[in-house]
């Protein structure tokens, strides 16, 4: 069997706003970012999706879109399970700098050393987590549908985890950031 996942970056943030690195936890949407939200899930309760299980960051903007997008639904959020896992990439290092173009893409890719150098999270740490999130909905969730409210940079390694990594050792420049509310659907 299979699982089919549906796997959601959150609303537009204050966290996305901002042009340097800061500790963003807990950041909230901004009012677009409720819209986007709300908009999101009322597409999903019009397609008449029924999701087996509902997973969600620990962050607060992913928390606050999935709260949006449930009420939007009328599923209630008790049934919620709140999964560390799926937080975005960890960027401790920076916190309080900003970046120039060319230190964030070195940021992206596998073999600068760069997110060592600055205290970040890599690449293959982020893909590990992505991996074992994957590897226990397979084993807990076969012939579901499952909802996930997570992140950009860890919706770009989820993606990795199931297709293999990009060619040119970059997610900057070969993979595809989710817009915010954006849903990519697949079959794991």
């Amino acid at each position: 069997m299979s699982v089919k996942v549906f796997f959601m970056r959150h609303g537009q943030s204050v966290a996305n706003l901002k042009n340097y690195f800061y500790n963003d936890e807990d950041a909230p949407l901004t009012p677009l970012g409720c819209e986007q939200a709300r908009e999101a899930g009322r597409k999903l309760k019009e397609s008449g999706i029924k999701f087996d299980a509902i997973y969600c960051s620990t962050y607060e903007r992913a928390r606050e879109t999935c709260r949006l997008v449930l009420k939007e639904m009328g599923i209630d959020e008790k049934s919620v399970i709140i999964d560390k896992r799926i937080e975005e990439r960890k960027f401790d290092g920076l916190i309080g700098k900003t970046a120039s173009d060319e230190h964030y893409r070195e940021l992206f890719q596998y073999d600068s050393g760069r997110s060592e150098k600055d205290g970040v999270e890599t690449l293959q740490a982020l893909e590990s987590r992505a991996k074992d999130f994957i590897d226990m909905l397979k084993e807990k969730h076969d012939g579901e549908k499952v909802l996930i409210f997570s992140h950009g940079c860890f919706g770009m390694a989820f993606y990795v985890v199931l297709k293999g990594r990009p060619k040119s050792g970059s997610y900057h420049d070969d993979l595809h950031l989710l817009k915010n509310c954006e849903v990519y659907e697949t079959i794991i």
